[in-house]
């Protein structure tokens, strides 16, 4: 019963959507000529379990339309696809779409589900089918467990918010986002016009500007030589000469590690020897050297430089709690950290507040325990920073920012050498110029994180991954290179190749992944066959790439999908001459139209189809394309040339023994067909390679290549 016999993750565009699904073959056995309505409790038990998907409208198309689907009675693929999307999206990822549809043999349903991330699509659909099967035998089923269970599934595997904002622009400009390896590492466009991305540092954040960044002393000290508001410090070796050090500036000062981030080790508002102790040791902890510095009153803020320019500023409180006169402040602690926003480690807007010695130090300080209950609205600080990690808050105040202030933020940055930098400031009044108030810059981070900017506790959310992506990919960039995809039953192999060979005559390095192996100009890489979507991306994977040839196979397709999102030019060379059934299968010529239409329905809208006017099913393709058609044919009157031509439209054709170039009433003649490299063959073998020349003519054609008739002659 609810048997998964086959589950494939389709990663590319496939023939259910433009984007990655999860597809089942499900057999649902026994329970396959009942509804939903037929089996008692049901209903009531899936709708107590997961409420939320009255949210779900389904085909009435109004809330609460799935409930009327189960109400009316539905059958129970319909249902594992609404109830894995709905798993999916109280997890933590969003998703939509989905689609299940009956198969010829009897109970057995093709299931489509979208994902966002793959281990956690695949989880969810296991869970839906255990959920499932509970509620059909009225078994028990622990949903609050298992719904816990792929939220910490979904924080393990997916972009951290920092780097899955800059993903999201990324997809919106219409720039191809991959990610590299199971961390924050986006690939970013294709081939030479790709840029790498790991969380807010970019394959152009220089080694020796983060080390700069790193070293807190250095930091200061170039600062305050280009003239920046830095406070005063130096390198301390123990925690008396800090003490001295303290009393040479006046009480208070900062302890922190030279070397650190997140916040780790450092404390502030010292004024005693012993709180001085205390800090030297807390330092220690994250490395040997400790510097000390006076103290700058007034509130933490970070300031967000991309580029030249300032584009977020939130002002940082640290992690606390606020009295209501009858919690403890465990009690208290535990309460914020029920807020959903907050997980452990950063892959949530916000960090859990940890009751560690650093906070039950600053609890002493304040005459508390884990067990004091404060009054009410009374503000009980954890930690001296005001660090996101630590279990900070903070609030946008971007639109504050007086121009003197963002200057020096800039000027910060660049001191240093970073592209995108992260500015911590202390002041009074961030709306005045740090000068004015004794203000200061405290600080200069690499691989700032961009939390607070993109979800702040108070203040309007800033669009800081799209303005990386418009730092990595200046406007009417998309990080494109041109990919061609030839795709057709048979005849693919020599159009892709003849395709590359063309391209390549500009001087260009030019992949080609088909039959035969992997190329990159004229060097073979592998010698198997690879046309599949893993083919694909190594070629764009390739950094210095200028453009693509992929003969892509229908395996590949219905497999895992396409191997790019959109190509410049996709070629369909010929379908009708299969005889159905075409695979073992028993896939019909009309399955096979939709696995091979996925490369027409990928063509870009300023980009073209090339396809065979000839052959039917092809020729049927021609809508599903968003740009031009430029078609090929051997006969020079055939219907669908003489129609596209008299629209403006293009064909390449054989006429008069040769292969021209047609458009309206023209016939440029390219070159004669008697001198074509051509093998010799059955009239059948020879038709074929006549159109597989036909097409890659057209292709070049679409692409803006200059005739080259020599190419072509034997």
């Amino acid at each position: 019963m609810l048997h998964i016999r086959r589950l494939r993750v389709l990663r590319g565009p496939n023939i259910w959507a433009h984007f990655p699904v999860i597809e089942l073959l499900l057999d649902l056995g026994e329970i396959k000529d009942r509804s939903s309505e037929e089996i008692p409790g049901f209903n009531d038990r899936l709708k107590s379990w997961l409420p939320s998907l009255v949210e779900h409208e389904c085909s009435p198309g109004v809330r609460g339309g799935f409930f009327q689907r189960l109400d009316r009675g539905t059958y129970l693929a319909h249902i594992l696809e609404h109830v894995t999307l709905e798993l999916q999206t109280l997890a933590g990822t969003p998703v939509g779409y989905g689609r299940a549809r009956e198969t010829e043999e009897d109970g057995v349903y093709r299931v489509a589900i979208e994902y966002e991330e793959e281990a956690l699509g695949c989880a969810a659909v296991e869970t839906a089918r255990s959920l499932l099967l509970a509620a059909i035998h009225d078994r028990p089923c622990e949903v609050a467990a298992e719904l816990t269970r792929l939220r910490d599934l979904c924080h393990e595997v997916r972009l951290g918010p920092s780097t899955h904002a800059i993903a999201v622009a990324g997809k919106a400009r219409g720039i191809p986002v991959r990610r590299l390896g199971s961390e924050n590492l986006l690939q970013l466009g294709w081939g030479r016009r790709q840029r790498r991305v790991w969380t807010a540092e970019t394959d152009r954040t220089s080694a020796i500007a983060e080390s700069i960044a790193q070293d807190k002393d250095l930091t200061r000290m170039l600062l305050a030589a280009a003239g920046v508001p830095v406070p005063v410090g130096r390198p301390v070796t123990s925690a008396e000469e800090a003490w001295r050090f303290a009393q040479e500036l006046g009480a208070p000062v900062v302890v922190k590690p030279r070397y650190g981030n997140h916040g780790r080790g450092v404390t502030t508002h010292l004024d005693t020897p012993g709180q001085v102790e205390q800090a030297f040791a807390a330092a220690c902890k994250e490395g040997p050297d400790v510097l000390c510095e006076r103290f700058i009153t007034g509130s933490d803020y970070r300031l967000l430089v991309v580029g030249e320019r300032l584009v977020a500023a939130a002002r940082r409180e640290p992690a606390q709690v606020i009295g209501d006169g009858q919690s403890c402040v465990r009690q208290l602690v535990a309460e914020v950290n029920r807020d959903p926003r907050r997980s452990a480690g950063h892959s949530t807007v916000l960090s859990l507040i940890e009751l560690d010695q650093t906070a039950l130090a600053i609890l002493t300080d304040q005459g508390l325990t884990t067990e004091s209950v404060p009054a009410v609205g009374q503000r009980v600080p954890l930690r001296h920073n005001a660090n996101l990690s630590t279990g900070g808050t903070a609030a946008d105040v971007t639109d504050l920012v007086h121009p003197d202030v963002a200057a020096r933020a800039v000027e910060a940055a660049q001191v240093v050498g970073l592209d995108i930098a992260g500015v911590d400031v202390l002041a009074q009044d961030i709306g005045r110029p740090l000068e004015e108030q004794g203000g200061a810059i405290v600080e200069v981070n690499a691989g700032p994180g961009l939390r607070m900017h993109l979800e702040p506790s108070a203040g309007s959310p800033r669009p800081v991954g799209e303005a990386i992506v418009d730092l990595l990919f200046p406007a009417g960039e998309d990080g494109r290179i041109p990919v061609v995809a030839v795709t057709g039953v048979g005849g693919a192999t020599g159009v892709a190749r003849l395709i590359a060979r063309l391209m390549r005559a500009r001087g260009d390095l030019v992949g080609l992944a088909d039959a035969d192996g992997l190329h990159t100009g004229e060097r073979a890489l592998s010698s198997h066959d690879s046309t599949g979507p893993e083919g694909a991306r190594a070629l764009l994977l390739h950094p210095r790439m200028a453009a693509v040839v992929l003969e892509v196979a229908g395996e590949g397709i219905r497999s895992e999908g396409l191997g790019f999102d959109r190509c410049l030019v996709g070629v369909v060379t010929q379908v009708g001459v299969v005889a159905e059934p075409v695979a073992p299968g028993g896939e019909s010529v009309d399955e096979l139209v939709r696995v091979k239409r996925c490369v027409v329905e990928a063509v870009t809208p300023d980009g073209a189809a090339v396809l065979n006017a000839e052959d039917p099913l092809v020729a049927e393709m021609a809508p599903r394309c968003r740009g031009a058609v430029v078609w090929f044919a051997r006969d020079p009157g055939h219907p669908i040339v003489t129609a596209a031509l008299a629209e403006g439209g293009r064909a390449v054709v054989e006429h008069d023994g040769c292969i021209c170039l047609a458009t309206g009433e023209t016939r440029e003649a390219l070159l004669p067909l008697s001198r074509v490299a051509m093998t010799a063959g059955d009239p059948s073998a020879v038709h074929g390679q006549v159109q597989g020349h036909l097409a890659a003519v057209a292709a070049a054609w679409a692409l803006g290549l200059p005739p080259r008739p020599d190419l072509y002659r034997a």
